[in-house]
């Protein structure tokens, strides 16, 4: 049975393939390229820009977990950021998701633009994503976390018998060196696409190999300078989580090795890449996100009273203002002559729900709070109706 497996495993080079220039992946590229260096229009205030960086990390970390099977669903998710912001849980399969947001927190933190990214990078990823969950069969942690695997594994689903432990460090060492040599700008997302499949190809860990991937990916994008921590939200496992079946399906074009077969997957990645990018850099113009986005979810709020009416009045008057934010004092006119006591407590009343933010510590400057307050409710249920959120992030 050993000599059978190992006769069906095929070793095929990491090779950097050049598409035809004329061609329509060459095109994907070079609107890529074009949205890397793309001035992000707006002016959506740094407080607002950041709460939506954080649904949307919400959302890579839900649609890398179910890609894995984890069925939780996007309501059922959003009811667990609700009540757990400090992301504590004793359910395993929040706390997966949870240690998949922890692992984008690390990245952003630990992978620079034009930087390298080392093999103790990937390490510490796995480690963070496999943390206190129960190790297979039974659950979706690790016997080894940050160590690469000493045992065979097979892929669900798939013919790729990926290669033997003993040289699982040589392959990973050939794609450390890849994704890190210096290239022409337009070979860089093909780096990107070729090194996500080749670590799948590779299988390095005994289990959790999905999520770090999906994590290198991620990782690989910051590196190539597309502006994830400052200026651009990124969710790029929608590409993969939209159907999962056809992700699968890809992967094994390229398994082959043969140059066609993996330049369509660089297409399908980079092409889907190209339309999340697109339909998210809208959500950064300030316009659109007022009157598509926060103004009906606040509407939406108070229909599902989630909100009180003299609250949304006040919410609605922190959005309409150009800066996004509000003073105490202009609540007054929100509201009409209350005593500066009954002002107090009504302010005070949003604070403790999280749904006024102060701008500054004890300040007296306030924005809205969305991201983890009932808020967010209406905010995912409008986002969901704009086509930002894959429909099958609801689906048991």
């Amino acid at each position: 049975m050993e000599n059978d497996k190992k006769q069906k495993f095929k070793d095929i080079s990491l090779t950097l393939f050049n598409p035809d220039w004329g061609s329509s992946l060459a095109k994907t590229v070079i609107e890529l390229e074009r949205l890397r260096v793309k001035k992000l229009g707006g002016p959506v205030p740094p407080y607002i820009f950041f709460q939506l960086k954080d649904i949307f990390q919400m959302l890579e970390s839900l649609g890398s977990a179910r890609i894995e099977g984890n069925r939780t669903t996007l309501a059922e998710f959003v009811e667990k950021v609700i009540e757990s912001p400090n992301k504590q849980t004793d359910d395993e399969k929040i706390r997966e998701i949870f240690n998949i947001d922890r692992a984008i927190e690390f990245i952003e933190e630990n992978i620079l633009d034009n930087g390298r990214i080392e093999r103790a990078h990937i390490s510490e990823i796995h480690k963070i994503l496999v943390d206190k969950l129960t190790p297979p069969p039974q659950g979706e942690g690790s016997r080894y976390p940050g160590e690469f695997r000493k045992i065979e594994v097979r892929i669900k689903g798939s013919n790729h018998i990926p290669p033997d432990p003993i040289h699982v460090q040589n392959y990973m060492d050939e794609l450390m060196d890849f994704v890190n040599i210096k290239v022409n700008p337009q070979h860089d997302l093909l780096i990107t696409a070729l090194s996500h499949h080749r670590m799948a190809w590779i299988h390095p860990f005994d289990n959790g190999n999905g999520r770090v991937i999906r994590m290198f990916t991620y990782a690989m994008l910051i590196k190539q300078g597309f502006q994830v921590k400052y200026g651009r939200i990124l969710n790029p496992t929608a590409i993969f989580c939209m159907d999962r079946s056809k992700y699968y399906q890809m992967l094994e074009l390229a398994d082959s090795g043969e140059k066609e077969k993996v330049l369509w997957w660089c297409e399908y990645v980079l092409n889907g890449l190209k339309d999340e990018m697109e339909k998210i850099d809208k959500l950064l113009d300030r316009d659109y996100l007022l009157k598509s986005i926060l103004l009906p979810a606040l509407s939406l709020s108070l229909e599902r009273e989630n909100v009180t009416q003299r609250e949304y009045e006040i919410l609605r008057g922190v959005l309409n203002n150009d800066e996004m934010n509000i003073k105490s004092a202009d609540i007054e006119k929100i509201i009409g002559q209350e005593s500066s006591v009954q002002r107090s407590r009504i302010i005070k009343r949003l604070r403790d729900k999280g749904m006024l933010l102060p701008l500054k510590e004890n300040g007296r400057i306030y924005t809205m709070g969305f991201s983890n307050t009932y808020l967010l409710r209406g905010i995912i249920n409008i986002l969901e109706k704009n086509g930002f959120v894959p429909h099958s992030l609801n689906k048991n």
